[in-house]
């Protein structure tokens, strides 16, 4: 209960309508508690319609509250954007770790700060994704 409380007033400082479709799908994306498979998501909201489902999954990413951690061959991961993150620009200096083994995928924090130029470039944002063994499957 706390949680959808939680999420209406997320959606709602983000200047979206907490409609229930957009609430059911925010809540199984942020109950993952890594970034979860779109597979999954269609999986768990079995009721919606394909389009529905992108749709408002594409709000929630211009809006600064979902992002996209992967994009393999077959499937796209997403995952639920920091506090700064707006509909303005998604601010994400972190890692995306794709596990080998166990095929997860998650935001991890390196332990200093990432920082590269690119000569005559300007650098507004960056990902960076890099695959292994994650810490489970070690």
């Amino acid at each position: 209960m706390e949680e959808n409380i939680l999420l209406k007033q997320l959606l709602r400082e983000r200047k979206l309508k907490a409609t229930s479709t957009r609430l059911e799908v925010l809540s199984v994306i942020s109950g993952y508690n890594k970034a979860i498979p779109f597979s999954e998501i269609q999986n768990a909201l079995h009721d919606f319609d394909r389009v529905t489902l992108y749709r408002t999954i594409n709000s929630l990413m211009k809006s600064g509250i979902i992002h996209k951690a992967s994009v393999g061959e077959k499937e796209t991961f997403y995952a639920v954007c920091s506090s700064k993150c707006s509909s303005d620009s998604h601010t994400h200096k972190h890692i995306h770790f794709k596990c080998s083994n166990c095929k997860a995928v998650t935001c991890v924090q390196a332990d200093s700060a990432i920082n590269f130029a690119i000569p005559g470039h300007t650098i507004n944002n960056f990902e960076i994704e890099a695959t292994g063994i994650c810490v489970a499957c070690n």
